[in-house]
């Protein structure tokens, strides 16, 4: 059974074989003799069918063109929604470098600030030690003094406790001929690391516990009202905030498909329907919501529900053009094989 609905022979008793005759006409005048009666049946249908084949052609071509349109075009604009996409992927990889960078450059700062404030306690300390040995320069000067001074026959130059005093001299003199190479590299190092923050930012350096380094969610841009900033992080932070890295990705609102009818003049949103002639597209961060990128979407969307529309349209003309076409063909055999003109020849 090669359908799903069994073979059932005719009823050869209730079949009325004069039923093949319902379409002869009484012969016409000059008829030829051996003319079949369904000839001039066959004829009269044949001329209804042709226009109307015709003409199902040529809808069913239309139809072709306008689908294969929309999805020449549907498709351009889809890579167009995909290179969006890749741009946005890249973007984003973009941002969390930026972030990473404006991050670490702000605990890069505050180490800074700590590194400075440390410095300069190093240096009040070397300052002390130095104020203390020039100290300790006066009382060598005060006890030399009065040893001289004492005119004791017994102490001698070079002996007791001037030998002593020489000694503690020349050691004194060598730890003050090492103040200014000291003081010299710790101001130095002082001013170095006034430069390495100013460098990273111009912020001015926490004097509360109002900056956490070590803050599980960092704002690594952050801004402050009225505050402007120069350095290293601030050119990261400008590109951080061009990219609109802190933006997060809005749903579309849902788009309405364009009203659809039965005829071939459906049209859809395009970028030709642009009536006041602005230069588009024009592109901003970030690229998910980009107005542009939706209005592709938006494009891609109504061409997609419009092929639908068409497509069903130009299945059903094929449907009609087959059948036409095989009436068609079959009048054309029928009426070529009852063609009285071919049958009476001698």
């Amino acid at each position: 059974m090669l359908t799903q609905h069994n073979y059932t022979d005719i009823d050869q008793a209730n079949w009325d074989k004069d039923t093949i005759l319902e379409c002869c006409q009484p012969n016409k005048p000059g008829t030829p003799p051996c003319s079949d009666c369904c000839y001039d049946s066959w004829e009269n249908e044949l001329i209804k069918v042709n226009p109307a084949y015709n003409t199902v052609v040529e809808l069913t071509n239309q139809l072709q063109n306008r689908v294969d349109f929309i999805t020449a075009r549907r498709d351009r604009y889809k890579s167009w929604v995909d290179e969006f996409t890749k741009v946005e992927t890249l973007a984003r990889a973009i941002c969390d470098q930026l972030g990473l960078i404006a991050t670490q450059s702000d605990k890069i700062w505050y180490n800074t600030c700590e590194a400075e404030k440390a410095i300069e306690i190093l240096f009040c300390m070397i300052r002390d030690i130095y104020m203390q040995i020039d100290e300790l320069g006066t009382l060598y000067i005060d006890l030399q003094n009065c040893v001289t001074r004492n005119n004791d026959p017994a102490i001698n130059k070079g002996q007791g406790i001037f030998k002593y005093l020489d000694d503690y001299k020349t050691k004194l003199d060598a730890t003050v001929k090492t103040r200014d190479d000291v003081i010299k590299n710790i101001i130095l190092a002082i001013q170095l690391s006034s430069l390495i923050r100013n460098g990273i930012s111009t912020k001015d350096c926490p004097t509360d516990s109002s900056y956490n380094p070590c803050a599980p969610d960092p704002t690594p841009c952050a801004s402050v009202a009225g505050a402007v900033y120069y350095g290293f992080k601030t050119v990261i932070c400008e590109w951080y905030n061009d990219f609109a890295c802190d933006v997060a990705c809005v749903d579309p609102p849902p788009t309405t498909p364009p009203a659809t009818t039965t005829t071939t003049t459906t049209t859809t949103p395009t970028a030709d329907c642009n009536p006041n002639c602005e230069l588009i597209p024009t592109f901003d961060f970030p690229i998910c919501n980009n107005s542009f990128k939706t209005d592709v979407q938006t494009w891609v969307d109504a061409d997609n529900a419009l092929l639908i529309t068409l497509n069903q349209q130009l299945n059903d003309a094929k449907k009609r053009r087959e059948a036409l076409l095989a009436c068609k063909t079959s009048l054309d055999a029928a009426i070529k094989v009852v063609d009285p003109a071919a049958r009476c020849k001698n």
